[in-house]
This record gives C-alpha cells, sequence and structure tokens, in this order.
C-alpha cells in the first residue's frame, strides 16, 4: 500500500473517531452509525487530492487529534454561520479557532470554481446531481445543507497554507481542462460498484 493510501486509511478513521464525538442539536444522527457511506464520500474526495495537500491535512489532523480539536464538529459548527446566523453566534462562534482573512479570500476561490464545476456535472447528470445536495447556498434548509455551505464550512476549518495548496490545485486542474466534481464522482460511483458515471445516472428513475 502507497503511504498516501495508508494516509488516507487513517484520515478517515480518525474522522470517524471525531464524528463520534459530535453532539447534535436533536441528539445522535443515523449517520453516524453508517461507517461505510462514511468512508466512501470521504474517499472519494481524499483519492482526488493532490500528494501535497494529502500530506499537509494528515499532519494537521494529527496534530489537531491530539490537542482535542474535533474538526468535524468544527466543520458542522462553521456551517451554521450561514445556516443559522443568531444561533451561530451566541451558541457557537465563541468556541470557533480563529479564521484569517485571508482563509476566506482562499476560500471564496475555491468555492466558485467548485460551484461551477458541479452545475456542469448538473447538466450532464441530472439524476445524480439531484440525489445530492442542492448546489448553492439558497438551496440550504434546516437540517439539508447545500454543498456551496457544507464546502465553506470544511473548508474553514483548514489551515492556511493548505488553502493555499488547495486553490492552487484547483487552478491546475481547471488550466488542464478536468473537473474535481467529475473526478470526485466517477471515484464514489466506482465504490459503489458501477463501472462509470454514466451507468450509475442510467440506475436512477
Amino acid at each position: 500500500m502507497k503511504k498516501n493510501m495508508k494516509w488516507i486509511e487513517d484520515i478517515i478513521n480518525l474522522e470517524w473517531n471525531m464524528f463520534q464525538r459530535v453532539e447534535n442539536i436533536g441528539g445522535r444522527a443515523s449517520c453516524q452509525d453508517d461507517f461505510e457511506t462514511f468512508s466512501i464520500m470521504r474517499r472519494s474526495q481524499y483519492e482526488n487530492w493532490s500528494d501535497a495537500m494529502l500530506t499537509r491535512y494528515y499532519e494537521y489532523a494529527c496534530a489537531c487529534e491530539k490537542e482535542g480539536r474535533n474538526l468535524v464538529t468544527e466543520k458542522y459548527g462553521r456551517m451554521m454561520e450561514y445556516t443559522d446566523l443568531p444561533y451561530y453566534q451566541k451558541h457557537v462562534a465563541p468556541y470557533m479557532p480563529f479564521v484569517p482573512v485571508k482563509n476566506y479570500r482562499l476560500i471564496q476561490e475555491i468555492v466558485e470554481t467548485m460551484i461551477a464545476w458541479e452545475q456542469d456535472f448538473a447538466k450532464q447528470y441530472p439524476k445524480l446531481s439531484g440525489a445530492g445536495r442542492p448546489i448553492t447556498s439558497d438551496g440550504d434548509s434546516t437540517g439539508f445543507t447545500s454543498q456551496e455551505t457544507y464546502a465553506r464550512g470544511e473548508l474553514a476549518t483548514y489551515p492556511t497554507d493548505l488553502l493555499e495548496l488547495y486553490a492552487a490545485y484547483v487552478k491546475e486542474l481547471k488550466a488542464q481542462g478536468k473537473s474535481l466534481a467529475i473526478m470526485i464522482q466517477e471515484t464514489m460511483v466506482h465504490l459503489y460498484g458501477y463501472e462509470t458515471i454514466a451507468d450509475a445516472e442510467a440506475s436512477l428513475q
């Protein structure tokens, strides 16, 4: 097994353990008992990262774990900044680590491209896209968060140097005419047993 593949396994297990410690307002969520889906979703992302991104995140996640930080709790907390600002400001913001202004600029840059990729994917594969989260934040609703808001929440938990690597990687893919959304979906459908994205699309009614 390549070192990076071992790191992916370690990251997924670390995040799963963090996920188990997330305390939801309405009690434990059913997805906290579904390791298979969790693993597929996270693996689909990390297998399509650059080696530099994966290395940096592995080091960062391990350090956060040692410090007692729960990146998954922080991610969901950050998402509430967009879905329930009053609650976020009163109950969540005081416990969130500081995020530099530069990070928000990098996040905006990454998210803008990701949204464009997801919208292109939705045009090509409307059934698959429709089966997931809404793409943009205007589709946010209680208990059902858009891809945009989810991404902003997750990216806000990353350190500046990882976001710089991420933004550079997104630019590189874009220059090559590639779509990270397509790359992630290809990995995901393979993990679910389909040969191609088109096969997965055709399987949906």
